[in-house]
C-alpha cells in the first residue's frame, strides 16, 4: 500500500511538473509567436532586406562615331544604391565639331540627351566587378544646312551598357566598359538617320560616393 501511495505521488508529481512546462509563461508566448509568424501574411517588402544604401555622382564620356566620324560625348550622372541596384539620371552631349561630310549637307551637328540610369553591380565588394546598366534618355540633334538654316529634331536614346568596375577606394570607383547607342524618331533633318547616331563605343565613367 505505501509502496502504492508513493508510486501515486510521483506520479502526480510528474504530471504536475510536465503540466507546469507546458503551460509556463515563456512557452505560451513563444507558440504565440511561432502561431502568429506562420499566419503573417506574406509580402513583398517584408522579403525585401535592406543591406545597404548609399549614393555617387561623377564625369562620364564615351568614345564613338556619329555619321562616320569620331565622336566624344561627355558629361555626368549619379544616382543612389540600394543594395547592389542603383537609379539615377545623367546627362551628355558632343564635345567636338561633327559635320556631314563630305558635302557638309548639315554642319556643326550636336547631339545631347539626359534620363534614367539604371543599373546592377555584382559581387561589389570585389576589387574588380561586373556592372550592367542602360540610360534612357530625351534630347536633340541640331546642326545648320548649305543654306544657313537652323535645324533640330527630337530623339530618344537607349544605351545598354557592359562594364567593369574598379574600386580604387571606399570613396572613389573607375568604371570601363562597352556601350551601345540606339537612337529613335529623328526624321525631321533630310541628310541623317537614326542609324548615323546608333553605334557602339567605348565608355568610361568616374565615380565619387560611398561605396
Amino acid at each position: 500500500m505505501r509502496k502504492l501511495t508513493l508510486l501515486t505521488a510521483l506520479l502526480m508529481v510528474s504530471v504536475f511538473l510536465m503540466a507546469q512546462k507546458t503551460i509556463s509563461p515563456d512557452d505560451y508566448i513563444e507558440k504565440k509567436e511561432k502561431a502568429y509568424n506562420n499566419n503573417e501574411i506574406q509580402t513583398v517588402m517584408s522579403s525585401f532586406e535592406l543591406k545597404r544604401i548609399s549614393g555617387f555622382g561623377g564625369p562620364t564620356i564615351s568614345f564613338t562615331q556619329i555619321d562616320g566620324e569620331f565622336a566624344v560625348m561627355s558629361g555626368g550622372g549619379g544616382g543612389v544604391i540600394i543594395n547592389n541596384f542603383f537609379i539615377g539620371g545623367y546627362g551628355e552631349g558632343t564635345s567636338n565639331s561633327i559635320n556631314n561630310s563630305p558635302s557638309l549637307e548639315f554642319r556643326n551637328v550636336e547631339f545631347g540627351y539626359g534620363g534614367f540610369w539604371l543599373g546592377y553591380e555584382f559581387m561589389p565588394q570585389r576589387l574588380i566587378h561586373p556592372v550592367v546598366s542602360t540610360r534612357l534618355g530625351w534630347g536633340n540633334v541640331s546642326g545648320i544646312t548649305q543654306g544657313n538654316q537652323i535645324l533640330r529634331d527630337g530623339v530618344f536614346v537607349v544605351i545598354p551598357t557592359v562594364s567593369a568596375e574598379i574600386n580604387f577606394t571606399r570613396y572613389f570607383k573607375l568604371n570601363l566598359g562597352v556601350e551601345y547607342r540606339q537612337t529613335f524618331n529623328l526624321n525631321n533633318i533630310p541628310s541623317l538617320s537614326n542609324k548615323d547616331f546608333s553605334n557602339v563605343g567605348v565608355y568610361m565613367s568616374f565615380l565619387f560616393g560611398w561605396f
